[in-house]
């Protein structure tokens, strides 16, 4: 059971790290961003007569408006969301989405959807929950582990060497390890050397 949990870790880690490259060099977005358009295209589809503003989203998904004006003006920058001024009172900023838009946004999640069916093969579990909502869990689950007080000696990073290690019951080869371990993501050399440093 102990081998399972460790194995899982390393299979949604790599997941994560995956994800998020993808988003990175593929969309030019975030996971935050990903999050902010699945909410902007679902209340724009529920709630379409009812304009979308910033305080509604500060109000639903609990942003620092700093925040929430950073990725709004970046999901612009890109053609993700349109915005305009509230015909009633011009200070207040109004997200809208075009047709097009949200024929790009619904292609982005069906691209998500098969990228994580694909790359998901050894990860169970998800069946309660669609694949998206369920990377979006486990993703804020690392976010808790990073911030965590039990592993601030440790990365996330130097967790998933270790449990290669634990995996190969402690007796494997830096080939070995660079063979399972992420190209370009995890950079083995360092976080050898880190770990021997903290003992």
């Amino acid at each position: 059971m102990h081998q399972l949990k460790i194995k899982r870790f390393l299979a949604h880690f790599v997941l994560d790290h995956i994800f998020i490259e993808y988003l990175k060099y593929s969309h030019h977005l975030t996971i935050e961003q990903v999050k902010l358009l699945e909410f902007i295209l679902q209340f724009t589809e529920e709630y379409y007569k009812e304009n979308l503003s910033l305080n509604i989203i500060i109000f639903y998904k609990d942003y620092q408006k700093n925040e929430l004006l950073k990725l709004i003006t970046h999901l612009y920058d890109y053609n993700w969301i349109s915005k305009k001024r509230d015909p009633h009172d011009q200070r207040r900023l109004i997200i809208t989405l075009t047709q097009a838009q949200r024929k790009k946004i619904n292609q982005l999640f069906e691209d998500f959807n098969v990228f994580l069916e694909v790359k998901s093969k050894s990860i169970t579990n998800h069946t309660h929950l669609t694949l998206l909502s369920y990377y979006f869990k486990c993703h804020a689950q690392f976010k808790v582990i990073e911030q965590s007080h039990i592993y601030s000696r440790l990365s996330l990073e130097e967790l998933y060497i270790l449990g290669l290690l634990l995996i190969n019951n402690n007796e494997t080869s830096f080939k070995s390890i660079k063979l399972h371990s992420l190209r370009g993501l995890v950079t083995l050399r360092p976080i050898i050397k880190k770990l021997q440093t903290k003992g």
